[in-house]
Order: C-alpha cells, then sequence, then structure tokens
C-alpha cells in the first residue's frame, strides 16, 4: 500500500473472513465504500477493526471549498492592503473614487461567494 509517497509493507493477511449479505445491505456497504472511494473488501476490512473510513468530498463540496478559499484570499488582499496603514491614509483611500470602485467590486465578489456557499450548503 502506498502512503505519502512511502512504501508500507502490509502483513500477510492469511486469515479470511467471510459472511453473507443480501442484495439490499450489499447496495447500502458498495455505496458506502464507493463513498469513501474504497472496494467493498477495504471498506468492511476497516469497518472490521474498528475503523471508521472518511467519505471523499462531492463536486459540490469541493467546489465550495474552492469557493471558501477563495474569499479568504479575497479577505487577507483588502486586509493586507490596509495593514500598517495610518488611519489618515485609511480616510485617504476611501475618498479616492478609483480605489472605493475596486473596493465595492471585491466586496460584491466575496459576498457573491458567500451567497454561493450558502446556496450548496441548503441544498
Amino acid at each position: 500500500m502506498k502512503l505519502n509517497n512511502k512504501i508500507e509493507k502490509v502483513a500477510n493477511r492469511d486469515r479470511h473472513v467471510d459472511f453473507r449479505v443480501n442484495d439490499e445491505e450489499y447496495a447500502i456497504g458498495l455505496k458506502n465504500a464507493e463513498a469513501c472511494g474504497l472496494s467493498v473488501s477495504e471498506y468492511s476490512r476497516k469497518r472490521f477493526i474498528g475503523n471508521e473510513p472518511k467519505l471523499h468530498l462531492t463536486e459540490r463540496e469541493i467546489e465550495a471549498y474552492k469557493s471558501l478559499s477563495d474569499a479568504r484570499g479575497d479577505l487577507v488582499h483588502i486586509r493586507s492592503a490596509l495593514k500598517g496603514k495610518t488611519q489618515e491614509q485609511i480616510r485617504n483611500y476611501f475618498n479616492d473614487p478609483d480605489f472605493m470602485r475596486e473596493w465595492i467590486l471585491a466586496i460584491n465578489n466575496i459576498i457573491e461567494q458567500w451567497d454561493t456557499i450558502l446556496e450548496q450548503m441548503k441544498d
């Protein structure tokens, strides 16, 4: 098994565990295994020894995560632009129409990203 770019030796698995399931149980197990990115065998093995395999993120969750990351980046840029400035310099920035236009565009972008994230979380 390859983990973190290192080859990890797996102890010989010379024991066999066999159990029967009906079609509905198998479908549930298959769905759970696929959601974790595992084979049914690997998923069952992990559950058998008491582990709880983690679900992989869905495409929607990945997009929400990326959007959150983008919004965070925008907030960091805004904070960095104002950090270390005096109150007088900040007042001068906000009296500058070009700066205000850019500021409003950046804030609107962040608000739109947050709205998208909230909508995705509701579904």
